[in-house]
Formats: C-alpha cells, structure tokens, sequence
C-alpha cells in the first residue's frame, strides 16, 4: 500500500528553526506509512531541497513572496488542489498567507486542514505587520491545530483548542560527544584550547537580536579576555552585523561561519550558547544546545517551557551587564544528564514524529471513504 502524503506549506525550507523541526520529523516518520510534500511560497533553491527530494518529497514552487501577484498565487493554488486530489491533509506552518491557501483547499475539498505556530510574535518589520494582518483570518479554515508551545498557541488561535507538539531533535545525534573531533574543528576555527568559545546559531535577522549578542559579547570580554563567538547562520542582517563588531573592536574575536549541514558537531566545540533572541516560539536551537549538554544563557522572552535541562541561565533582554557577570560566574561544564533529560521531558525527534504520524494516519482514516 502507498503511503498517505501530506501537503506541507512552508515560506521556503532553508536552514531555519521551523523548517528543522519539520525536516526532523520527516526523517524520523515511517515514511512507507506517511510521506511529505512541500509548498513554497518563493521560487528559488533551499537549503533543504535535495534531501526533501532523496527522502521522495515533492516541491511545488510557488512565486508570491517574490512578485506579490496574488491573483496568480490563487491561481496556482486552485491548480494544484484542482491537479493533487490526493491530498486529504494540508499541514500548513506559515500562517501569512494560511487565509488563502486554507480557502483553496477546503474549496476544493481538502477535508483536513491543520495550523502550526512556531512563534510568539511576528518580526517587527513590514512583512511582519502584513503577516500579522492575514493571520487574524487564518483560523478561520482550519480543522485541526498544533503549536509549539503555550504560548505560541494562544498567540496565533486565540480561544480556540489547540496541541501542544515540543520541537523534538535527534538528541542521540547531539548528545554524542567526541572530544577529538572537537579539539579538531576548534583547531579549523582558529580556537586555541584554552580559549572560551561562545556560540550562537540563528538567521541573521531582527528577531534573533545579533546587536544585542554582539553588545553582550563586548561586556563579557571585559571579565572573559580569552573569549571568542561563534555565529552559525546567513541572513539579511548579516552585513550590519559585521560593521557593528567592527565598531565595537570585537572583530577579531568573532567567528562567521556560515550556514553548516552538520551543526551539532558546532556544538561541541562549543562552551556555552547565547541566545538573546527579542521572542520565540519554541527554538530548535536551544533543544539542541541542551541535548548537546551545553550552559545556556538565553532572554527572558523566552519561554521557560523551552527549558528541559540544568544549565538554562534566562537573563533581561538590553541588560548587558548582567549577562556578563552570568556569563563570568557560571560553571561552564557540560551537562552529562543532558539526553536522559531531553527524553523525559518528551524533547526527542522521535516522541514528536510518533504523535504526528500517529494523528495523520487516524485522521486519514476518519475523512476516506
């Protein structure tokens, strides 16, 4: 029997905290029992792409959030549901254009129609406000919802009922320490051994704060000379960022590296990771910082619900000082309980791809004849 395929609807999947958790899950399912496919709202290649494609997805480009031609973006839309009757469940994770795309599919007789917010707050831009805008009415079509924290639930569906799924990671893959591979790429990065090494992993955009990491990075080499930072990451702030860690004579002490396939072996190099994010939903990087047995310094936006591990420091957003003197004071050992924590707390990849493809196929079954 073919499995069942789900209609996954994403902005794009390139290497960001919502597109991991679903590419996570989609490695981990029984993917002879459930397969994924993709909609884009962008036309261009991703970081994620190839594996979709050797995993046997489908990735339908669509082309709105580049040419903002809304009569053609619900012209494709009707075209695909009108061509893929075989979709009985559309899962969509992007909620700002959810008001037309949830409309075409239940127009078209898609009887499942599931949201899933990632997030507590929209970026403070103008996309961010447009986003904010569409997803008052993006509720309105759906039958079923996820999020990823309380939170980030009561954010996007108000009142309405909703499950909470924790953004689960392949702790196995982050809890595997090998300290030769670590003296090895810290040695490729140009980390001397007795050098303390600051990590963070996030877009380079308004939300993740990269001014204020950076600010906080300048107050803690005054207490911690020897220390360095490592940005795992690309963006649209990216340049920005580096004129200011010029302006700030911390230059030389920052890591840009890029966006890597293998990140969890960064987080061994590591000593402790930094995350003033302005709000989240649920990180993903933050899970895999504490499977990796990290310390971890975040902002108090952050829900504390994220927060599975010891060594989870939460500190006030804008106040740099004070992540110094944590920063300073702090047992910077890894965690060896780490993994046994993440599984408890129900924080492995396969808990959460067990729930979903537990719910697709039951779902399934109730809307086929």
């Amino acid at each position: 029997m073919a499995p069942i395929r789900i209609l996954q609807v994403m902005p794009a999947m390139d290497a960001g905290g919502m597109e991991t958790f679903v590419m996570n899950v989609y490695r981990a399912i029984d993917r002879d029992k459930v397969q994924f496919d993709f909609v884009y709202h962008y036309d261009k290649p991703c970081f994620y792409d190839y594996e979709i494609r050797a995993l046997g997805g489908q990735i339908y480009k669509l082309t709105v959030r580049q040419d903002n031609n809304l009569p053609r973006y619900l012209h494709q839309l009707d075209r695909l549901f009108a061509e893929h009757p075989e979709y009985r469940i559309v899962h969509g994770h992007y909620s700002g254009f959810g008001m037309f795309y949830n409309a075409a599919a239940r127009r078209r007789g898609v009887p499942v129609r599931i949201g899933h917010s990632h997030n507590t707050a929209y970026e403070p831009n103008l996309v961010g406000k447009l986003d904010k805008l569409m997803s008052a009415r993006f509720n309105r079509d759906l039958t079923d919802r996820f999020a990823c924290s309380r939170k980030a639930g009561e954010m996007l569906f108000g009142a309405s009922p909703f499950t909470v799924l924790p953004n689960g990671v392949d702790t196995g893959a982050f809890a595997r320490h090998d300290p030769e591979a670590r003296a090895r790429l810290r040695e490729h990065l140009g980390v001397a051994e007795d050098e303390i090494l600051l990590g963070h992993v996030g877009r380079f955009s308004a939300q993740k704060n990269h001014a204020g990491l950076l600010r906080i990075f300048a107050a803690a080499l005054q207490r911690r000379p020897n220390a360095r930072l490592l940005l795992l990451g690309q963006g649209p702030l990216e340049a920005e960022t580096r004129t200011l860690a010029q302006e700030l004579g911390v230059a030389d002490r920052v890591i840009f590296a890029g966006v890597r396939t293998n990140v969890q072996v960064f987080y061994h190099a590591m000593d402790a990771f930094l995350l003033p994010s302005l709000f989240e939903g649920l990180p993903v990087v933050l899970v895999e910082a504490q499977a990796a047995g990290l310390p971890c310094f975040v902002s108090d936006t952050i829900d504390r619900g994220a927060a599975f591990a010891d060594g989870v420091h939460f500190l006030p957003l804008g106040d740099t000082d004070a992540w110094a003197a944590a920063l300073a004071g702090a047992d910077l050992a890894r965690n060896p309980a780490a993994r046994d924590q993440a599984l408890a707390a129900g924080f492995d990849v396969h808990t959460s791809a067990g729930i979903l493809q537990e719910f697709y196929l039951r779902r399934w079954q109730e809307v086929t004849p």
